[in-house]
């Protein structure tokens, strides 16, 4: 009897080991905003654990020294009491006690795409143990770019080829295993396939109708997807290693592209009857990640050094593909990238917009865990490319995105949501009529992203002796406060310095996004006699120093009060 109490207990009972790794990740969040953003992700709603206290900033070097001198004015009797670190571990264990005590599961849906050291697949067991351990529990299907060989030898070889697969989740088991998980292959039972050829049937149940290759042929097939070992995997907490394998109408075993293989698995999981049909009280049986763990990394990039940072898939989903052609050497250096690419983004297209996915490669995992708390990629896409301080990265975190339109005249704005955006973003009330006006006269381009959740708003601005004007000004850039940290920014930014080589703009000395500037400009001067400081990027910046001076001033207010 004791024995089947404990089955029934919460999914993933959480250890000493298990609680210092939350601890330690915790420590290393950089912003107590994308602390809290977890907590809320995965804890039970209306029920608020205390919030992380983040780590002190640094003393400055410079300041160092001074303080050291300075004696202490807190009795030596009270310095245990009124330590302001011991403050914060206390207050960070109570944070992980509740934590612990409200813990919600989410899913992930990866593909583990071979082949491996067994450096790498020690490294990819421990990112798993680490994922599950931190309240993403993963559905994985495997793949091993090595078996497509074998595929194309014929059925004859397919006893060969199932024990291949057989060995290859053995050892991804022993090494959860030794990482300090558990796992379960399941090499039959999820995948079946019907020819069915009856459109309607296909819209009522949502299942995928892909060219699915098979052992002899390619064959226009119906995946159709059992979840009934999903509820096991759940209760015990055992990482389901899926094999691609499906029967077909004649119950005879046929292999299926672990891609499509994906898709439909993503659909399922999406499909909300299927947890009342099992009894899963989770409200998250849809894929929160979609992750692909290879040895090739992420999408490489024209523009950067390895791999891009954040795709936007429904603006640049088109341009990659080009990319790929314009550039046959990543065929060798990056081969299933675009497949894996286009598996992603069919899945992403039939889930939430908050699903997010990463493709990382099996001897970086950091990004993995990283992309986890912060739902980010592990540096901003927009910071510039020359700056010695910008890092490379082999991982590409992708969403589905939003489109982004361009208006080069303010008769195809909607001007009232517009304005709600910026208001909502700058929090001030907007002046419209008057800003309204100043637009009409000196507008050069709108651009918009989704339905007004970004905006970045440029005018040509002229200064004495100048008849038109010719210097591009970034007059506003806002993004909703519901939609800022998902990379409406970066997308917007992007565009900017596609079009833009040179592009100046102000902002309040004590604007909290500053920061945000002064990382993606290459100068900036605090105007004098103003609460202005005034950035600029590219190579005119020097030059027209005066101009961009003048420009800061003169721009009169867009908000009451004065308060632009």
């Amino acid at each position: 009897m004791e024995q089947q109490q404990k089955v029934e207990l919460p999914i993933f009972m959480r250890k000493k080991h298990e609680r210092d790794l939350i601890m330690e990740v915790l420590s290393t969040v950089p912003s107590q905003k994308e602390a809290q953003s977890y907590i809320k992700r995965f804890t039970i709603p209306n029920k608020k654990p205390p919030a992380p206290t983040p780590t002190p900033s640094p003393i400055p070097l410079e300041t160092k020294k001074s303080i050291s001198d300075v004696p202490s004015t807190v009795p030596e009797s009270d310095v245990q009491k009124h330590n302001p670190q011991l403050s914060l571990t206390s207050q960070k264990a109570e944070f992980v006690d509740s934590l612990f005590a409200t813990k919600l599961e989410h899913i992930a849906l990866i593909k583990i795409q071979g082949p491996f050291t067994s450096l790498d697949l020690k490294s990819i067991a421990k990112t798993l143990v680490h994922l599950q351990q931190l309240g993403l529990m993963p559905i994985a299907v495997l793949d091993n770019d090595e078996w497509k060989e074998m595929l194309k030898e014929g059925p004859s070889r397919f006893s060969e080829l199932r024990q291949w697969m057989m060995e290859d989740s053995s050892n991804i088991c022993e090494a959860l295993e030794d990482a300090g998980g558990r796992s379960t292959p399941i090499h039959n039972g999820v995948f079946t396939l019907t020819h069915d050829e009856s459109e309607e049937s296909d819209k009522k149940v949502h299942r995928p109708r892909l060219k699915l290759r098979t052992l002899s042929t390619d064959v226009d097939a119906k995946i159709n997807v059992s979840l009934s070992w999903l509820k096991t995997s759940l209760k015990l907490g055992h990482i389901p290693l899926i094999l691609p394998i499906a029967l077909d109408g004649l119950s005879i075993q046929r292999t299926i592209s672990p891609n499509a293989g994906m898709i439909a698995l993503s659909s399922s999981l999406s499909d909300l009857s299927n947890a009342t049909c099992l009894n899963l009280k989770t409200p998250h049986l849809e894929p929160m990640k979609i992750i692909v763990i290879n040895s090739e990394g992420g999408i490489p990039s024209e523009e950067r050094k390895g791999s891009h940072v954040f795709i936007n898939i429904q603006q640049e989903y088109e341009d990659i593909k080009n990319s790929y052609k314009s550039n046959p050497q990543w065929n060798f250096t990056h081969p299933t990238g675009i497949e894996n690419l286009e598996m992603i983004k069919t899945c992403l297209e039939k889930l939430p917009t908050t699903t997010s996915a990463i493709m990382a490669p099996a001897y970086s995992p950091t990004g993995l865990i990283s992309n986890l708390i912060t739902d980010k990629p592990l540096f901003s896409s927009s910071l510039p490319l020359t700056a010695p301080t910008t890092p490379s990265t082999t991982t590409t975190v992708i969403r589905h995105g939003m489109p982004v339109l361009y208006h080069n005249s303010l008769s195809t704005v909607n001007i009232s949501s517009l304005q709600s955006l910026i208001e909502a973003s700058f929090k001030r009330k907007l002046d419209i009529d008057n800003y309204v006006a100043r637009l009409e006269k000196c507008l050069e381009l709108v651009i918009v992203t989704g339905d007004y959740q970004g905006a970045a708003i440029i005018t040509m601005e002229d200064v004495e002796g100048n008849k038109k004007g010719n210097i591009p000004y970034l007059d506003k850039f806002a993004v909703t406060p519901n939609n800022q940290g998902v990379g409406i920014a970066d997308i917007l930014w992007k565009q900017l310095q596609i079009r833009y080589p040179n592009l100046m703009w102000r902002s309040r000395e004590n604007n909290g996004v500053n920061k945000w500037y002064f990382e993606r400009s290459n100068g900036n001067y605090r105007v004098p006699g103003t609460h202005w400081t005034m950035f600029w990027y590219g190579n005119d910046g020097i030059n027209g120093l005066k101009a961009y001076t003048e420009i800061t001033k003169k721009i009169p207010a867009s908000f009451y009060c004065n308060s632009t």
